[in-house]
């Protein structure tokens, strides 16, 4: 059964602004924690519908690549990815963007499920969700000084 993840952030940025900042892939390693050991391996510059990202990293205490696809994508509103190849069961990411008094409102959606085998004795819903805490408070912290 997928498990559901679901986080707030807002930013003191006009949506356009942040939206497209958002779509240039180059800019989504900087909103990674280092820890993760991630590097964007092929992606294309821009975001769109069906866009192919490719993740290299080390966690867990193994090396993975990982691979999402952009599944939806409404200018300035939607963007979902999926994980069409990686360590977990499931993983579909979705940011649903709104203007907010501050700015903007990126509510951030997550449905996962961890790995089968035996990774998944180490890798549990309940560790992930704190992965998901410090993933997000990362990013949060980084869009709040690169934007106000």
């Amino acid at each position: 059964m997928p498990h559901h993840y679901t986080a707030t952030l807002e930013v003191a940025r006009p949506l356009p602004e942040l939206f497209a900042y958002l779509t240039q892939t180059k800019n989504l390693k900087q909103l990674t924690p280092p820890e993760l050991n991630l590097e964007l391996v092929t992606a294309p510059e821009l975001l769109t519908l069906g866009s192919r990202l490719v993740w290299k990293g080390r966690r867990w205490g193994i090396s993975q690549e990982i691979t999402q696809q952009v599944v939806t994508f409404e200018v300035d509103k939607l963007i979902v990815t999926k994980q069409t190849e990686g360590p977990l069961a499931l993983w579909v990411y979705a940011s649903q963007f709104a203007v907010s008094e501050k700015g903007t409102r990126i509510v951030e959606k997550i449905e996962y499920d961890p790995p089968g085998g035996l990774l998944g004795f180490i890798v549990t819903a309940d560790s992930l969700r704190k992965d998901f805490d410090k993933l997000l408070a990362f990013r949060e912290k980084k869009l709040r000084e690169m934007f106000g």
